[in-house]
């Protein structure tokens, strides 16, 4: 089972509402024409998803197996961050809202809490497809 408002408790995470703030930021200021930006954003989503499976599949891994993983793990996720700094530098570049990368980059437990927003994008994804 599992307690959004636990998860909210415990400190060091990165809300919903949060995460939602950001994207709207991302794609309230981007020109959603604008091809460079769409395949930054494809990368991020991209990145994510990779991120995302990896995290999730953790949940159902061995101690043997995580031992195993965990680099990876940690490498994925470092992918997934290395595709947001581009698209922040085009989206500045552009005279874009970018601040919500420095607020992503800059919050305390950093490394989960981006974690999170890779998730977080995901879901607002899908949501969005409908």
């Amino acid at each position: 089972m599992f307690d959004y408002q636990e998860y909210l408790e415990k400190g060091n995470a990165l809300s919903f509402e949060e995460a939602l703030e950001m994207y709207n930021k991302i794609h309230g200021s981007a020109d959603s024409e604008d091809e460079d930006f769409n395949f930054l954003w494809s990368s991020v989503i991209e990145a994510a998803s990779d991120y995302v499976k990896k995290r999730n599949d953790w949940l159902t891994y061995t101690i043997e197996q995580k031992q195993q993983m965990d680099a990876s793990r940690t490498a994925q996720h470092n992918a997934f961050m290395a595709t947001l700094q581009p698209l922040a530098r085009y989206m500045t570049m552009k005279e874009w809202d970018a601040t919500w990368y420095d607020t992503l980059i800059n919050v305390d437990h950093e490394r989960q809490k981006q974690g999170d927003f890779a998730g977080y994008l995901l879901c607002i994804g899908c949501i969005k497809a409908r």
